[in-house]
């Protein structure tokens, strides 16, 4: 609320004094008249209203598993929906929906690019893209997500094995191009030739989804003790530059990609509250070994990026079912994340690095 204003100050109207006036010559003594000016009255007092203050009720509520926001229109019942997103080449962009996702996580496939596995929960786009195959890395990522739904475009036969083994044992439901829910993948020719062109209807898979809301994998709260200010953070891959900036205005980490702002399907540029690099080991996939495979248990050093800041951290999973915990690397002391959304850097130790001012801004023009 702007700060209210207080009124001026009502001058008061203009007195003049009465000039003195000397004694009669008379009789009486000489005495001259007193030298006195009648004193002008004061201006009427004026009081300013007291400024008006905003008072912050803290929300008592429920808040949104994956994001920690308040859920102050409700909490979405469904369960979550992992949807593989091709980030290939420039044939992939712009993605579509992304932009909507809860936690979007990034890992290096063929080729030294990387390709986006984004988590939806607490908001459902109607559209999703560019859809596209599975890979070893997904499975192990969503394990924590209460029996997500996974959407995805196909697989290589093996992947395709490790798909169906997941899903008889509880990890997700399976929804691909074949079987049930295959009415709502469809490819779209004016975003050109397949495998580019393939739309996910979210919300009509969805609509027959059963199953509960996901527990969170984060925990969300207060600036670590130990962040210190950064402008930005580089993933560089042989084929691939990623970069984040802090934006001071939107107060949220503006993605590049090439170099150039990496836009939405509106042409606003992919943005995160929280970046998560978590360095992690990579192995040949046993299902494709032209396929790299990130192993996401156990232990390895990140890096998390919120409010303009970074702080070392050290995460642990133990087994899949796990959510992420993530210790400060100097104190141990818990490191939790601004709530909003997550993007998830899964990089290879050596690939990252914190921006200074001027190599942000270099990025930014």
């Amino acid at each position: 609320m702007p700060d209210a204003v207080a009124p001026a100050p009502t001058d008061a109207p203009a007195t003049e004094a009465p000039v003195p006036t000397a004694a009669p010559d008379t009789a009486a003594p000489d005495t001259a008249a007193p030298d006195t000016a009648t004193p002008a009255p004061d201006a009427p007092a004026t009081t300013s209203p007291p400024p008006t203050t905003e008072t912050l009720v803290p929300w008592t509520g429920a808040h949104h598993p994956l994001t920690g926001l308040p859920a102050v229109n409700g909490l979405s019942r469904l369960p979550a929906l992992a949807v593989k997103i091709g980030n290939n080449d420039t044939r992939s962009l712009p993605q579509v929906g992304l932009e909507a996702a809860d936690i979007v996580y990034e890992a290096h496939i063929e080729n030294n690019v990387t390709r986006f596995l984004g988590i939806y929960q607490s908001q459902l786009p109607e559209r999703i893209g560019l859809v596209r195959s599975a890979r070893s890395t997904d499975i192990n990522l969503i394990g924590n997500l209460k029996n997500p739904y996974f959407a995805y475009w196909g697989s290589n036969e093996g992947v395709g094995a490790e798909v169906t083994a997941a899903e008889s044992v509880g990890t997700f439901v399976a929804r691909s191009t074949s079987g049930v829910g295959q009415e709502n993948f469809v490819r779209d020719d004016a975003r050109g030739a397949s495998p580019f062109n393939g739309f996910l209807n979210a919300q009509g898979l969805m609509a027959a989804a059963t199953g509960t809301a996901p527990d969170p994998v984060f925990q969300y709260g207060d600036l670590p003790a130990s962040a210190v200010p950064a402008a930005g953070a580089r993933w560089s891959t042989p084929n691939r530059q990623i970069d984040y900036v802090w934006d001071t205005t939107s107060r949220r980490w503006l993605r590049f990609q090439g170099g150039v702002p990496q836009l939405d399907q509106n042409g606003v540029q992919l943005a995160a509250d929280n970046v998560l690099f978590l360095y992690v080991d990579y192995k040949v996939s046993a299902a494709d070994f032209d396929s790299p495979q990130a192993v996401s248990t156990g232990t390895g050093d990140g890096w998390l990026l919120r409010d303009g800041t970074v702080t070392g951290v050290v995460w642990g999973r133990p087994f899949i079912a796990n959510g992420w915990h993530l210790a400060d690397d100097d104190t141990d002391e818990i490191v939790e994340l601004a709530p909003g959304t997550t993007w998830v850097a899964l990089a290879k130790l050596g690939e990252g690095k914190v921006l200074d001012l001027a190599e942000a801004t270099a990025v930014t023009g």
